[in-house]
This record gives structure tokens, sequence and C-alpha cells, in this order.
């Protein structure tokens, strides 16, 4: 197997796990320790991930992000993300679509960048 499949079979599995599952324990299997996270609004490093995971399915129980497009070259992987199950509780924006970007060595997440789409109800 090929390491942008391997790479590949890593990110779904997170998503899977932990994304959608909320094992936020889970994240140290796979993040490194000083995981850069490129998007301001989220704490850097695994504690970072694993707050922000915790308090998302804190708000959100029932959160769910469907990868629906997965594609990897060397030790990049980019994903197409659309979420459900996030609902604002004052009626503000909800997020809907992400594209994900991550950076993976040594099997573990290096880096990661994204992109959000928000749809505003009413």
């Amino acid at each position: 197997m090929s390491d942008a499949a391997r790479n590949k079979e890593i990110v779904l599995e997170i998503f899977d796990k932990i994304v959608n599952g909320g094992d936020a324990d889970l994240a140290a299997k796979f993040y490194k320790e000083n995981y850069i996270q490129h998007n301001p609004n989220v704490p850097q490093g695994l504690a970072g991930l694993q707050g922000l995971i915790r308090q998302m399915h804190g708000a959100w129980p029932n959160v769910k992000c469907d990868v629906k497009l997965i594609n990897a070259e060397d030790d990049m992987v980019w994903l197409l993300c659309e979420w459900s199950g996030n609902e604002p509780p004052d009626g503000g924006p909800r997020l809907t679509h992400t594209t994900e970007i991550f950076r993976v060595e040594d099997g573990m997440m290096a880096e990661h960048w994204d992109v959000l789409q928000y749809e505003q109800k009413g």
C-alpha cells in the first residue's frame, strides 16, 4: 500500500472515531503533540484539538461529518466534508461544509488547514 493510500485510511479512521465518535482521548494515537493548527480560531497542539472535540460533542451530541470526497498525494490528504447535527441554539449561521487538509508525518497528523462554509437560516 502506498503512503498516500495509508494516509487516507488514517484520516478516515480519525473522522469516524474522533470527529464523529467524539473520542478525544484517541486523538493521542493519531496527532503529534506539537500538531500545527492553521485555523486561528482553534488552539494549537494535541491538547487544543482534544478540547475542541470535547467542546463540539458537548454542544452538539449528534454532530456528524460526512466525507464526500477524499484524495491524497505524498504526505498530504484533503477532504470535502458535509456537516449535520450542529444547529446553533441562537439561530445563527450553521457550519455546512468544510475542506480539510492534513499533512501526515510518520503516520501521524502534523498540520491542518481548513476552509469553512456556513449557512444562515431565515
